[in-house]
């Protein structure tokens, strides 16, 4: 399963058999100075004074195998004058033939260099008589700078070595060029690095809106960082990893770059899809492992790993994928425990779906920190809005604007202001107000009677909700509906707030199914029969109370059974629900039974029901505090509030 590939660098009597030195690239000297770096760094600096030696070499993806083998071919005639040779291993059939060739070059060969990507592609042979295997560091800032001095007698400024680390060496290699003055490479490398979303962001958390308290975790974490480089604190009074979870588009991995620039750390961005892009298990875990340790030589820094649910649970593995899955979890487990090795590095993982992450993954020491990015309110959405427009339109008010977006993310806020300066530009004109407002998500208006249906079906969750609260532990804190809406939010929305530690028995699961489902319930109420608002998407009403139904029944031991059929999240359930009538015909009964009973309470509130359909028809919105003083005004007393 091994290809050799040899590459002889030896002197000999033979003029014809002395290969010719490579080019001195920016490549071959990046790769130079990390080979000796890792020779001294691993106790084998008697490699570089001559002495007989067997070293292997893993190199992670950023050096080409073609940098490494120029390299060697430069460096092993000045470790000494006596026969040489290097080889790059790659996996391959046909093994066995290759071996006797490697035995005989370990015969001829006073120093032998053997580079491979993995370990498991060095040669039995090769790893029998290594006198060590070393791990070669990332492309870095000294590489870089020995490489660009070496070329063009300068020193680059550190921002722009810092930035260059995230580029290829064949771009590098074309940038340092002798001759080449200071202005030329900055420029040059300016042009490639302002689009690498590695590179050191300028955009700050101080500068952007909507981050709430993931925003004050990160301005913290920037100050423990300052204090940790001036000496001031040791890394265990640090923050060393978070979960930054939200829907799509609200900006989890422009926080990222904020929170580097705010920090003053690059950030090193990986997935679990780019490292399976390498192949096999193995590659998967020298990939991962790789990027840990580009990290911890590069701190302090960020190293953040998006789509973090990819990762999965080990508790959900099944099927033939199983002991995949679970060796790629232990091995982020194992990266992640790596004290040592990841002083100054802090791990951030961002996600749509946190509650699909192992748990162990989670723990303190790890990723112990949850920080929630919600899509932005009203300020929030002026701020970003201000944010993408820039310089321009300094003297309008976006409020208005922002108002009208409920419901959209940052990224829907930025298209926007994008799709406005296309208007502006295809008019051949500056940016106007009307051009936002142009760009504005379709939105559609509700007729009266749809209008009324909206108020009633919410009147319903917040009655329900007031008066099932001591069952259910959450008390409704807003409700909003609008005569138009975009395709981001539905017509109406009621918001609910649990207490903290409430107890959990099966009333309260009951009581929040049949909150649930009040909002179809009040319409049958006033209006005689449903319609189609309750569900058809996911989040919806009655996808909500399903899920809450089948987990009573099939997960939480509290339908009548303490057998355990499935987790309680959302996507097991439904599988199961899918698949097992019995259970289906079971939740149906738990639903109607709910929804017949809080219909019969919302009747027998049927006055105040009305009441609070139609203030909330004419107020559109109503906080917390209004919520409660209206209730108890028409529940207790008969008679609404001024």
């Amino acid at each position: 399963m091994i290809e050799i590939e040899m590459k002889r660098s030896q002197q000999s009597r033979s003029p014809q058999r002395i290969l010719r030195a490579p080019a001195r690239t920016a490549g071959t000297l990046i790769a130079r100075n990390i080979i000796i770096r890792a020779l001294r760094r691993n106790g084998l600096s008697h490699v570089l004074r001559g002495r007989m030696a067997t070293v292997g070499f893993l190199y992670p993806a950023s050096l080409s195998p073609v940098w490494l083998s120029d390299a060697a071919i430069e460096l092993l005639p000045e470790f000494t004058t006596k026969q040489h040779t290097h080889a790059m291993f790659e996996p391959q059939k046909g093994r066995e033939r290759k071996e006797e060739s490697l035995a005989n070059q370990f015969v001829e060969s006073h120093t032998f260099f053997g580079f491979a990507a993995d370990l498991e592609h060095f040669p039995e042979a090769f790893r029998f008589v290594a006198d060590d295997i070393v791990r070669l560091g990332p492309i870095d800032h000294r590489a870089i700078e020995v490489a660009a001095r070496t070329i063009m007698g300068f020193t680059l400024p550190s921002e722009i070595l810092q930035s260059a680390i995230h580029l290829p060496c064949g771009l590098l290699s074309a940038a340092f060029k002798p001759g080449r003055t200071l202005r030329d490479v900055v420029e040059i490398l300016g042009r490639q690095t302002s689009s690498k979303p590695n590179s050191l962001a300028t955009t700050k958390l101080k500068d952007l809106s909507g981050f709430g308290e993931a925003a004050e975790w990160g301005h913290a974490l920037a100050d423990d960082l300052a204090d940790y480089k001036t000496g001031r604190i040791q890394w265990s009074d640090v923050d060393r990893g978070a979960l930054i979870s939200g829907p799509s588009g609200t900006g989890k991995t422009l926080f990222v770059q904020a929170l580097g620039a705010s920090c003053g750390v690059p950030v090193h961005a990986h997935s679990l899809a780019r490292w399976q892009a390498r192949g096999h298990l193995g590659q998967v875990l020298s990939a991962m492992r790789a990027a840990f340790e580009q990290a911890a030589e590069d701190a302090p820094c960020i190293l953040f790993l998006d789509e973090f649910d990819a990762f999965g649970s080990r508790d959900q593995f099944a099927g033939d994928n199983e002991q995949y899955c679970r060796e790629v979890v232990n091995g982020l487990l194992e990266c992640l425990d790596g004290i040592e090795r990841l002083t100054g590095v802090v791990v951030l993982g961002a996600t749509n779906l946190p509650e699909k992450i192992d748990p162990a993954l989670l723990r303190p020491g790890r990723l112990g920190r949850h920080l929630r990015i919600g899509l932005p309110d009203a300020v929030a959405r002026s701020g970003i809005l201000r944010h993408h427009l820039g310089s321009q339109l300094p003297k309008i008010d976006v409020s208005l604007i922002a108002a009208n977006l409920e419901g959209t993310s940052g990224a829907v806020i930025e298209q926007i202001v994008r799709d406005a300066r296309r208007r502006a530009r295809n008019a051949c004109r500056d940016l106007t107000i009307e051009d936002l407002t142009a760009s504005l998500p379709a939105r559609t208006r509700l007729s009266d009677a749809s209008y009324r249906r909206a108020c009633v079906h919410e009147a319903g969750h917040v009655l329900a909700g007031y008066l099932l609260r001591y069952e259910s532990g959450a008390l409704p804190v807003h409700v909003k509906v609008s005569r138009e809406f975009n395709e981001t939010r539905s017509a109406g929305r009621t918001v609910f707030q649990r207490v903290p530690g409430f107890d959990r028995p099966v009333m309260a699961y009951i009581a929040e199914i049949a909150t649930l489902m009040a909002g179809l319930a009040a319409e049958i109420v006033l209006l005689d029969e449903y319609a189609d608002g309750g569900g058809g998407s996911e989040e919806s009403d009655l996808h909500r109370a399903t899920i809450v139904a089948a987990s009573v029944i099939a997960s939480l031991g509290l339908g009548g059974s303490l057998v355990y059929l499935a987790s309680a999240e959302g996507e097991h359930l439904l599988a199961l629900l899918g698949s097992n009538e019995n259970l289906r015909r079971r939740v149906d009964a738990l639903l109607g039974e709910c929804f017949d009973q809080v219909q019969a309470i919302l009747s027998e509130h049927r006055k105040p029901l009305e009441v609070l359909a139609e203030a909330i028809s004419v107020r559109n919105e109503m906080n917390a505090e209004e919520l409660a003083e209206f209730i108890v005004s028409v529940v207790r007393r008969g008679t609404p509030a001024d």
